[in-house]
């Protein structure tokens, strides 16, 4: 899920008290096929993206993604507390209104489980059980963002590159 590492390397940023990554951009072709490669500077380092796409958002985030497995290798399994505000934000741009969660507890007192659902749209999305409140809703929330076919990944690379360049 590329798309989440943008936010992921600011809040890694942000955890360290780095300043802030900084995007910039080179686009290739003609302006009927543009092709973008993006790299980011964070902590005085700059990465890139070894490919170019169709798209300045798929560059940046591809490039964040170099950034984020290079500076934290051991934080790179995904961070589900992401879901929550990615719904959110998605709900928002859509018209949806905020998603409501319901979260069911069972089994014994000393060991409980719990199951969410989430309702977004009108659609109610139900996530893995979970030990938590917090975790079942997170995972209610990757439920439903996942769902979300224009959220799924697309492969944008570009395979061809011209001779004249600019910078964003």
């Amino acid at each position: 899920m590329v798309h989440l590492y943008k936010n992921r390397l600011q809040t890694y940023a942000q955890k360290r008290n780095l300043g802030l990554p900084i995007y910039s951009c080179e686009i290739n072709g003609p302006s009927h096929a543009r092709c973008f490669k993006s790299r980011v500077k964070i902590d005085d380092k700059t990465y890139e993206t070894l490919d170019s796409f169709t798209t300045l958002k798929e560059a940046e985030h591809a490039a964040a993604k170099v950034a984020f497995e290079s500076l934290s290798p051991d934080e790179t399994q995904e961070d589900e507390g992401l879901y929550k505000s990615l719904l959110q934000e998605l709900a928002q741009k859509e018209g949806f209104p905020v998603p409501v969660y319901d979260t069911a507890k069972s089994g014994p007192f000393h060991i409980p489980t719990f199951v969410s659902t989430v309702d977004i749209g009108g659609k109610p999305f139900q996530g893995q059980k979970a030990r938590t409140k917090k975790e079942a809703e997170m995972n209610a929330a990757k439920a439903a963002y996942s769902s979300f076919p224009e959220r799924k990944e697309s492969n944008g690379t570009c395979h061809f590159d011209f001779s004249f360049s600019s910078l964003c």
